[in-house]
């Protein structure tokens, strides 16, 4: 993929999921034409107004489409001509990327630096050594006995995970 190319498929994803299918009606006027207006917009997708020019701050709001604002010297009111950059979709996904993947590293640090325990009665979150000593090892809900959780397997898959995003990452980023 060219710099000046784009990944359509991925476009029309990231769009909808921001803005629904109306939002790729939208997107679909924008990215087959330098520059227009929301009204040209609303004509072209037969949407209401109002409706467009939601689209458009969300789309706006998420990077992919930008304006510029003229002052209509016969009315006096400001006109928004919009564009898209298709290509921004990409920068997007990466960054909601490397959102997960920071949890992921996060929840991998605490699976390998905590023995955890579990109660034996219920289906509860796991806590770290510490707090079950200071609970006598002693669920704090139904006063079950806290038994150790061997996390190895998922501390496998973790890293497994945080080891493909990052490779994902580095192959999409120089796009």
């Amino acid at each position: 993929m060219t710099q000046s190319s784009f990944n359509d498929d991925l476009f029309r994803l990231v769009v909808e999921e921001i803005a629904g299918k109306e939002g790729v009606d939208v997107a679909t006027v924008l990215v087959n034409t330098d520059e227009t207006t929301d009204e040209e917009i609303a004509t072209k997708t037969d949407l209401k107004l109002n409706t467009v020019r939601r689209i458009l701050y969300k789309l706006h709001d998420n990077h992919l489409a930008s304006y510029r604002r003229v002052r209509d010297t016969s009315t006096g009111w400001f006109l928004y001509y919009w564009h898209i950059d298709p290509r921004r979709a990409q920068a997007l996904v990466n960054r909601k990327k490397r959102m997960v993947l920071s949890r992921l590293e996060q929840r991998l640090e605490h699976e390998t630096n905590n023995d955890l325990y579990v109660c034996v009665n219920r289906d509860s979150s796991p806590v770290p050594f510490e707090r079950a000593m200071t609970l006598s090892f002693r669920c704090p809900v139904c006063n079950g006995r806290l038994e150790y959780v061997d996390n190895s397997q998922a501390i496998r898959f973790l890293r497994k995970q945080v080891e493909e995003l990052r490779a994902d990452l580095e192959a999409t980023s120089s796009i």
